[in-house]
């Protein structure tokens, strides 16, 4: 006979200690669900609606000429590439359109409500590094009202899912270029916290994590815009990726690769730049 399993039981008051803990982990989905329940329509203020109508009508920015936090540990080349304007081939088609303008309705829905909610204070904030060459756009940028944070100022980087992404990424923690990305505006915005939210496309709901400024991960970001702005100056570029010179991997899905494509015809820098 074999014997029972003895189960762990917590007392309700130890558990309601620990759920609690965990809200203080969060800064936006507490605040967010409180503002929810008193505004089940998701009706936004008068301002809030103005700036988004704002942002609406701008078109993208020019990301000629800057390194990208959105790129950030991606290949050397490509974001070299990427900074001298080089002409892409291959990323306009119909799906990845659809792709993009989900993406921007998912961000301006999100903002609209933290903005009317109080939970941040301002969206698409712009921040520029000359001397690593360097810009990047923060989602939104706050400071927590309560719990543990409270009085810290945070950015915010929105992200939509697809189903799969998601679910994985909920049991865990975000994807690692998502992170990159993160320690990119934090080494430009100077915060010690930011704050990921990732939304399910299929049925919206959101996970948030808080992440810490890790002066670590900081260092490697500095140091990869340092490599880059480098290249630049010299007007070299690095090497292709060895799995790119075999044609594998990133090569065909790359928007500067491809048989005869811009990264394979520049050699060690190209001809034609600044996007004409």
């Amino acid at each position: 006979m074999s014997p029972k399993r003895s189960e762990s039981r917590i007392s309700s008051g130890l558990r309601s200690m620990l759920e609690l803990s965990l809200q203080d982990d969060l800064i936006i989905t507490n605040a967010y669900e409180e503002w929810l329940d008193k505004n089940p329509d998701g009706t936004v203020s008068p301002e809030a609606a103005s700036v988004i109508a704002a942002q609406m009508a701008k078109p993208d920015r020019d990301r000629r000429f800057s390194f990208s936090a959105s790129q950030a540990g991606s290949c050397f080349r490509r974001q070299e590439l990427a900074f001298l304007g080089v002409p892409r081939v291959g990323t306009t088609g119909e799906e990845t359109r659809r792709i993009f303008n989900n993406g921007r309705w998912v961000h301006l829905k999100w903002q609209a409500h933290l903005l009317t909610a109080g939970i941040i204070d301002s969206i698409e904030m712009d921040i520029k590094n000359s001397k690593l060459k360097a810009r990047c756009t923060m989602d939104g940028v706050g400071t927590a009202s309560r719990g543990r944070y409270q009085g810290q100022d945070f950015g915010l980087e929105i992200k939509g899912r697809n189903d799969y992404t998601y679910t994985q990424q909920a049991k865990d923690e975000p994807d690692e270029s998502t992170r990159r990305q993160v320690d990119f505006q934090m080494l430009m915005h100077g915060f010690d916290i930011s704050v990921i939210l990732n939304e399910n496309k299929n049925n919206q709901k959101y996970k948030e994590w808080v992440i810490y400024r890790d002066e670590s991960r900081i260092k490697d970001a500095r140091d990869e815009l340092r490599e880059l702005s480098r290249a630049i100056d010299n007007g070299v570029l690095h090497p292709m990726l060895p799995m790119c010179k075999r044609g594998d991997g990133e090569f065909k899905s790359c928007p500067f690769g491809g048989n005869g494509g811009p990264c394979m015809m520049a050699g060690t820098w190209p001809s034609r730049v600044g996007g004409g």
